[in-house]
């Protein structure tokens, strides 16, 4: 079990990496040629998706120590 909290801890980390490297890419693609307001609009996909990723990842968290505490002995 402990193998695939691992395999899925890293699948989060790995997934979150790239919404930011592609949030980033979006950011230095399109500064300047947006307003400020017309930015946000078109940006907040990517911040999002990153929330939803660490929320994903919080609750996968919180799931693991309580299956880790339930343990027996």
């Amino acid at each position: 079990m402990e193998k695939w909290f691992e395999r899925i801890g890293t699948f989060l980390l790995v997934i979150f990496g790239l919404v930011y490297i592609g949030a980033k890419i979006h950011f230095f693609t399109r500064y300047g040629v947006l307003g400020p307001s017309e930015f946000v609009e078109e940006h907040w996909p990517c911040w999002a998706g990153m929330a939803i990723i660490g929320g994903a990842g919080a609750c996968f968290g919180w799931i693991r120590k309580r299956l880790e505490r339930s343990k027996p002995s």
